[in-house]
């Protein structure tokens, strides 16, 4: 097969590769408000999602210009050179973008292959530069200056303009509407409806009709000089429509803008972005073909084709892009990864997980949030922050927001700002030909209007703006890693030809197939706590029976990771002892979790029912007590074996694994007495915990009369006497989670 036909089929393939990433990490951008508001069913939005992108995939503009001349000068490389550019882009992104889905991060697919292109283009200038002994200098022709720094601006540009505009339109839909928007929206429902279908319908216009051939052109031209007279009379059609669908069926109609906003903002993407996905590669192909009639060489063809010539992309091929987008939208746990991670930065719950560590940046940003906020109300007259205030009360903001105990993450209200905000703006700037991210965009409003919501409380502040900060900070990262990997990757392909080309090749398909594994084992892990975490969520059951159900859980995995760690001492087990090691960690994240669970699940209770608030209380205290306990023996027990210490003396490992099996006697008795229905038998339960009370200190005396005896060394005393000491808090500590629940049932 020639060598240059292999390169382009290898770059149709890697463009379906980065359509499955794009989409994954994309998604969020117009999945958001609709899973965020729990506006319908998973499924339905999926499925108005899905319908966006097939046909906002034939809306797809015909010209892909970034590829083709938007950021390098394809007119100064030959037919050869422009492919291996191509080739180190496309093999980038799927990398780049992949890492980004694996972290659950959205980034800018836009500012991605921008920079990509940068990055090779450059790289491959500065080679042929050098090859002619031309000034270094020389090698900034090959690339679009004035474009890019036209990006980089509209970067920071959409970022502060987003964000500032979704606090001050969420403030003042917050104060028209409130958290109990029931009697406003009678009053303003349809028209606020109309005018956000019409921005919709707008942002539409703009984004779909420009530069597609599915309609008549004396039909664009013309829509596109009355936009007015259209828009008024789109505007004058919804609201009465809604009107009539609200007095007449009692249909909410916020909830008609966020479906519509969903499709079209999923519409919109698929006809701005899919360039983003396989523009490079269909230039690519234009570029094989138009060297195939030439006859020149590869090496002597220069690409003034390329850079003259529109790329017009088959239907066809936007048809099978389109479907492709669908079916990962469906498919996609990474695509759900990512969304989730907005969701939960936004969400008006302040005690949603927090996966994002603060640091002293972000205490910061809160503390001179909370100043300038205090300074701000200096200057809003009282009467106007009292009334905005009454919705945030603690009592009708959770009525507001919690439906069946099953809260969404935020109501319609902020779903509607958040998809006609990002509509108008993207519209907007479109008109203006100034460049964004629809990343960027959708993002950043969405973090703005849960600013305005404050749903960045005293309790969640700094974890959110950590999130914020690390969401910011990898779409900067994106570019700075875009460039230089393409430029590494173009370095390779252009230095060593076939074999480095092949070479990226394999090691970006090993990469892709290892993540994919890798990211499978996680989400396994994850849906496993969930499983454990949702005992607490039952509705058929009773909050106690269900701390009873997760009590249980608890203990059975923890009796597997102690019986794992004195294992791995008995038998000198490194490997055993560092997978319980990592257990052990995620199990102690599950216990903090659980805390936080456990506290919503008590406020289920009525205000009489104390006991069961502190059985739930104390029970997730003594669990993590357990941990604790279980965690410290095993990282000691694992740096002794690491660090390659004294050998233990098989007597003592004799007594370690009879304690095992005793303690194993003891956390099975403890499962069996909480999962029966009767009351647990505290009698039989203090008898067994007495004789490995008793068996653990007459061998800890004994230990401490041989390592005075044998002067034993340091590391080896300390491993010996902890694993009796924490044993000894473990079984104290299952004992009291036994008279717990006996105490209660008693009563």
């Amino acid at each position: 097969m020639d060598w240059y036909l292999f390169l382009i089929i290898v770059l149709l393939v890697l463009a379906i590769g980065d359509l499955i990433v794009g989409v994954s990490n994309d998604a969020v951008n117009f999945l958001n408000s609709a899973i965020g508001s729990r506006v319908a069913s998973f499924r339905t939005i999926l499925a108005l999602a899905a319908l966006g992108i097939l046909i906002g995939a034939f809306f797809s503009s015909g010209m892909m210009e970034i590829a083709r001349k938007g950021i390098f000068h394809p007119e100064f490389f030959t037919f050869d050179k422009v492919l291996w550019i191509f080739l180190a882009v496309m093999l980038t992104d799927i990398v780049l973008l992949d890492v980004f889905n694996s972290l659950g991060l959205p980034t800018s697919t836009t500012v991605s292959i921008v920079f990509e292109l940068l990055g090779a283009a450059w790289m491959t200038g500065l080679l042929l530069t050098i090859e002619s002994n031309d000034p270094i200098a020389h090698s900034l022709q090959y690339i679009n200056i004035e474009s890019t720094f036209s990006i980089i601006s509209g970067i920071f540009l959409s970022i502060l303009i987003a964000f500032t505009t979704g606090v001050l339109v969420q403030y003042l839909s917050r104060m028209v509407f409130s958290f109990q928007y029931e009697k406003r929206l009678a009053q303003f429902g349809a028209i606020f409806s109309g005018f956000g279908i019409t921005a919709i319908v707008y942002f539409l216009l703009i984004k779909g009709m420009k530069g597609t051939t599915l309609f008549n052109p004396n039909l664009i031209t013309w829509v596109l000089d009355n936009t007015a007279l259209v828009l008024f009379c789109i505007f004058a059609f919804f609201t009465l429509l809604c009107l009539l669908l609200q007095r007449l069926f009692d249909v909410n109609p916020l909830k008609i803008v966020v479906l519509a906003g969903t499709f079209s903002l999923a519409m919109a993407f698929a006809g701005n972005d899919l360039v983003n996905f396989i523009g490079v590669p269909i230039s690519g192909l234009i570029a094989y073909q138009n060297w195939l009639g030439s006859g020149v060489p590869a090496d002597q063809l220069y690409q003034t084709f390329l850079a003259s010539s529109d790329v017009v992309v088959p239907t066809y091929m936007l048809a099978l892009a389109g479907l492709l987008m669908a079916g990962t939208i469906w498919l996609s746990s990474k695509a759900r990864k990512v969304t989730e991670t907005e969701v939960n930065l936004s969400s008006q719950n302040d005690e949603e997980d927090d996966k994002f560590r603060p640091n002293a940046v972000s205490r910061s940003v809160v503390r001179t949030s909370f100043l300038l906020g205090n300074i701000f109300s200096a200057f809003v007259p009282k009467n106007v922050r009292r009334r905005y205030n009454i919705s945030f009360e603690k009592e009708k903001l959770r009525q507001a927001t919690q439906v069946a105990g099953d809260a969404p993450a935020f109501d319609l209200v902020r779903a509607s700002t958040n998809l006609v905000l990002a509509s108008l703006l993207i519209a907007w700037a479109t008109s203006k030909k100034l460049p964004l991210s629809t990343t960027y965009v959708t993002f950043m409003v969405a973090m703005g209007t849960s600013l305005a919501d404050k749903a960045w409380g005293r309790e969640s502040a700094v974890y959110r703006v950590t999130g914020v900060l690390s969401v910011i900070g990898g779409w900067f990262i994106t570019a700075l890693i875009a460039f230089s990997v393409s430029a590494i990757f173009a370095l390779i392909i252009y230095k060593g030809g076939m074999v480095g080309a092949l070479i990226l090749m394999a090691a970006v398909l090993t990469y892709v197939i290892i993540s994919h594994i890798n990211f499978a084992k996680k989400e396994k892990k994850a849906k496993s706590e969930k499983t454990k975490l949702s005992l607490l969520d039952g509705e058929d059951l009773d909050v106690y029976v269900r701390s009873k159900k997760m009590t249980v859980a608890f203990v059975i995995d923890l009796a597997q990771q102690y019986r794992q760690i004195l294992n791995g001492i008995s038998d000198n087990n490194i490997h055993l002892l560092k997978q319980t090691n990592e257990e052990l960690k995620e199990l102690h994240k599950y216990t903090n979790k659980l805390k936080r669970k456990s506290l919503r699940a008590i406020r289920e209770l009525n205000a009489t029912d104390q006991k069961t608030s502190e059985v739930v209380v104390h029970s997730t205290d003594l669990l993590q007590d357990l941990i604790q306990s279980a965690n410290a023996l095993s990282i000691e027990s694992l740096q002794y074996f690491e660090n390659l210490h004294q050998p233990l003396h098989p007597k003592f490992t004799t007594i370690v694994d009879t304690l095992n099996v005793m303690m194993q006697a003891f956390f099975l008795q403890l499962v069996e007495e909480l999962k029966t229905e009767q009351t647990p038998n505290i009698n039989e339960l203090r008898t067994t915990r007495n004789q490995i009370r008793d068996y653990i200190n007459t061998n800890f005396e004994k230990q401490l009369n041989i390592i005075r005896r044998d002067n034993t060394g340091s590391k080896q005393a300390l491993l010996q006497t902890g694993l009796f000491l924490q044993s000894r808090d473990i079984q104290a500590v299952l004992f009291r989670i036994g008279k717990l629940y006996g105490r209660f049932e008693n009563n």
